[in-house]
């Protein structure tokens, strides 16, 4: 999905309440976690592993930045960064669960 910031919050929680893949635990990535994903070089023409769709080239995370609750990190595959973005933008949304 490609929404802002606070439909991608209700979009998590409409997952969660219906059970999405059986899991209502679904969040999106912390800033960690969505830099993981990041490779040292391009492939394919982006950051990632080819494993994952080259249509999200950007996504969001769940941590908010020092600028309070208009700010949130998010993670662009096409140059191998991490940015604060606005709320308001658009980014793609990976919904993740922790695993136990």
């Amino acid at each position: 999905k490609y929404m802002n910031y606070k439909k991608a919050m209700k979009w998590i929680s409409k997952l969660n309440k219906s059970g999405y893949a059986g899991y209502q635990d679904w969040r999106l990535p912390t800033v960690d976690e969505a830099a993981s994903l990041l490779e040292p070089s391009k492939r394919n023409g982006l950051y990632i592993d080819p494993v994952f769709s080259k249509k999200q080239k950007w996504i969001w995370t769940g941590d908010k930045t020092d600028y309070g609750s208009e700010a949130a990190w998010f993670v662009r595959f096409y140059d191998g960064n991490v940015y604060r973005g606005y709320i308001l933008y658009n980014c793609y949304v990976r919904p993740v669960r922790s695993v136990r």
